[in-house]
């Protein structure tokens, strides 16, 4: 089983801008980005 410090459900603009800004401010984190659909970015909530 893997573990993350972090993990961030949804991959819309907030989840990939909030993704970003943690592995730009924190590098040592290790972080998990989850997604129902194929792509990123499809859908806005």
């Amino acid at each position: 089983m893997t573990q993350s410090d972090v993990i961030i459900i949804g991959g819309g603009i907030i989840g990939l801008a909030t993704a970003h800004e943690l592995c730009r401010l924190h590098p040592h984190l290790s972080l998990t980005l989850l997604e129902k659909e194929e792509k990123l970015a499809q859908h806005q909530t």
